[in-house]
């Protein structure tokens, strides 16, 4: 109890000082406009799609990630993803992290968001990767125009409503269609980043995400509500698990009823799914698993989590319980395990 009061006291606090020196601004084009090439970010590109759904790209940054100047330079002992039940390397990539709290004014107003792809690459636009000594270790979306639904208390009242989140794995949510998280006329957008660099030396790196939008008269559209659940849910969403096999459950009583239409989690290396199950009505809304070993620039570290969608994943009703539940297969003990599913609800 202890180190988790000690956890959200300290998340609270970087939080409030990070909100008083928002940095980088965003402020996207029009359809048809050369990007805006001033300042610390800038739109990439802009088009409408065969569908009518507008695409648009934002870069943050530069960021300059910290040196990393322990274990000879960072590194794990470079034996891939390991056999049998365990995922992942066999011990954790070592390095530096780097914080950076992002204010993005979104690609559009009064709108519905459809879509969102995370990336992290440098200014050529090749990617940042493991194998180029960096990781996207998480990057977090908040509007802050909105409270938060599963956390009343902790750094989350004062972030806002958290509506997606990525690792390094870089997942992107397509809702389905005609479904959208909808932001208003004033939306307060801002991306909290943590980066980590496996080199002896400074790396200036960029954040870029594409997001696919529409108007909010666009005909037939519903609002999607984002439901954040975690198991540590309201501090730094970190929690401990064993080397070897391990499962992680946590609960809440749901305070809003509707059907989920798409839902997706996060996970760190070592584990090997989520599931999402309403207790109540016995349904598994989503079970999302983490792949590893196809793709060499992440050098047998998590590289994907599989999302879910669809018009009825499984419907819940206010005060029926929501749980999570975790597994991890894991080379190593690791005490900043993440397990994180958001939901995006049709709430009725």
């Amino acid at each position: 109890m202890r180190d988790i009061m000690r956890r959200r006291r300290k998340a609270a606090v970087f939080l409030t000082a990070a909100l008083t020196s928002l940095g980088t601004l965003a402020v996207p084009g029009a359809a048809g406009a050369d990007p805006t090439a001033d300042g610390d970010a800038r739109v990439l590109a802009h088009e409408r799609l065969a569908d009518g759904t507008e695409e648009t790209t934002i870069r943050l940054g530069p960021i300059t990630m910290a040196p990393h100047e322990g274990d000879h330079g960072g590194g794990h002992d470079g034996e891939g993803h390991g056999v049998g039940p365990m995922h992942g390397p066999h011990e954790p990539m070592h390095g530096t992290h780097t914080r950076s709290l992002q204010l993005m004014l979104p690609p559009c107003v009064n709108c519905y968001v459809t879509g969102i792809q995370p990336d992290l690459v440098y200014e050529d636009g090749s990617k940042a990767n493991y194998d180029t000594g960096a990781m996207l270790h998480h990057a977090v979306f908040f509007d802050r125009s909105k409270s938060d639904v599963t956390c009343d208390s902790g750094w989350p009242t004062l972030a806002g409503r958290r509506i997606f989140a990525s690792g390094n794995e870089r997942t992107g949510r397509d809702l389905p269609a005609g479904n959208g998280v909808r932001l208003g006329f004033l939306p307060l957008t801002y991306v909290a980043l943590e980066l980590m660099n496996m080199k002896p030396e400074k790396q200036k790196v960029y954040f870029e995400v594409t997001m696919k939008h529409v108007p909010a008269g666009t005909p037939g559209m519903r609002e999607l509500t984002p439901v954040w659940l975690d198991a540590d849910n309201c501090g730094l969403s970190e929690h401990s698990i064993p080397k070897g096999e391990s499962h992680t459950r946590w609960a809440w009583s749901s305070s809003v009823s509707g059907t989920f239409r798409a839902a997706g989690g996060h996970l760190h290396d070592g584990g090997e799914s989520i599931t999402l199950k309403n207790l109540a009505t016995k349904e598994t809304i989503c079970t999302s698993e983490a792949g590893y070993g196809t793709i060499p620039a992440y050098q047998g570290h998590i590289e994907s989590m599989s999302t879910c969608a669809g018009e009825d994943l499984g419907s819940v009703r206010k005060g029926d319980t929501l749980e999570l539940h975790s597994v991890y297969h894991s080379h190593y003990a690791d005490d900043h395990a993440m397990s994180i599913m958001i939901g995006y609800l049709d709430q009725r």
